[in-house]
């Protein structure tokens, strides 16, 4: 059977950049085991496999394989599944000036989205699962992982870890110049990340330039990826535990940066906003964080094409 693929750059200002996605279309029939070589034979971060809808409220259900092995959530292939819907597949309508709500599932939950269409460019804005923090005791060894001294770690925002989907753990450096001398030793993330319990380190610099919240790098040995050119779930994340820990006016946009160090640019814009009711629990070492994070950014199509199988 052949079935439409696409390669997307998500979150990126032109082809080339950003973070690659494969999407899949068509594969009801397919079970995980096909869908994990499938992603194995294309090689990027992640593929999207968008599925028929599995309740009423949702357009669909979506699942995400790296080269070796599901993730719970992934925002850059989420981004890349709707560009193709909308603009390749033509499978989801969006007018000009207008805004097309809908929703997914996915082993996260139930998540929404936002269309837009304005001067005929397509806006993506994508709900992130919910968020809870734990302050993390890090080992001396974390700094020697990354290629940095432990003075180079940031006294502004301690290591945070996310103990939602795979978790991944927070740190902060001083600049972007530290940033940029980030040196990752897979092996050793990968050793202790099963020793902290997370899936991937999520490195960033606060304030790396003039209308830039946060530079960021991602590390994700544990999944095969020592570095993702640019971390849609984690920008998510990053921008609810900035609004936590650093809390500012709400809705509160931020536009974080990734990829440079692998020349492959990216830009997220990120939106977090209070949930209807909430509260956030300080129960420490944990936060319950009330916010929810919204992603975006441009995504563009660079391979079309059919999997034949």
């Amino acid at each position: 059977m052949r079935r439409p693929c696409y390669v997307v750059d998500s979150f990126a200002p032109h082809p080339l950049a950003g973070n690659p996605a494969g999407v899949v279309l068509d594969g009801a029939d397919l079970d995980a085991k096909t869908m994990q070589r499938i992603a194995n034979e294309l090689k990027h971060s992640e593929t999207a496999f968008p599925l028929p809808a599995r309740e009423p409220t949702a357009a669909l259900h979506l699942r995400w394989f790296t080269p070796e092995a599901e993730v719970a959530f992934c925002g850059h292939a989420t981004l890349a599944t709707f560009h193709v819907l909308v603009e390749e597949a033509g499978r989801i309508r969006v007018p000009e000036g207008r805004v097309t709500r809908t929703a997914f599932t996915c082993k996260s939950g139930r998540l929404n989205v936002e269309l837009s269409r304005r001067e005929g460019k397509l806006s993506v804005v994508i709900e992130t699962p919910a968020s809870r923090f734990e302050r993390a005791q890090v080992p001396a060894e974390l700094a020697t992982a990354l290629g940095i001294v432990p003075e180079a770690l940031s006294p502004e925002m301690v290591p945070w870890k996310s103990a939602i989907l795979e978790g991944n753990l927070y740190v902060c450096v001083r600049d972007r110049e530290t940033l940029a001398r980030c040196r990752p030793d897979g092996p050793s993330l990968d050793r202790l990340g099963r020793q902290l319990g997370v899936a991937g380190f999520a490195v960033f610099a606060l304030h790396p330039a003039a209308g830039v919240d946060a530079a960021v790098r991602c590390f994700f040995p544990g999944y095969g990826i020592l570095e993702d050119p640019v971390t849609g779930s984690a920008a998510g994340q990053l921008g609810a535990l900035i609004q936590t820990v650093q809390p500012e006016a709400m809705p509160r946009r931020l536009l974080f940066t990734q990829g440079d160090e692998m020349g492959r640019p990216g830009r997220i814009e990120v939106e977090v906003r209070e949930t209807m009711g909430g509260h956030h629990e300080m129960v420490s070492p944990e936060i319950t964080s009330r916010f929810r994070a919204f992603i975006g950014g441009n995504a563009v199509t660079v391979l079309r094409g059919e999997l034949d199988l």
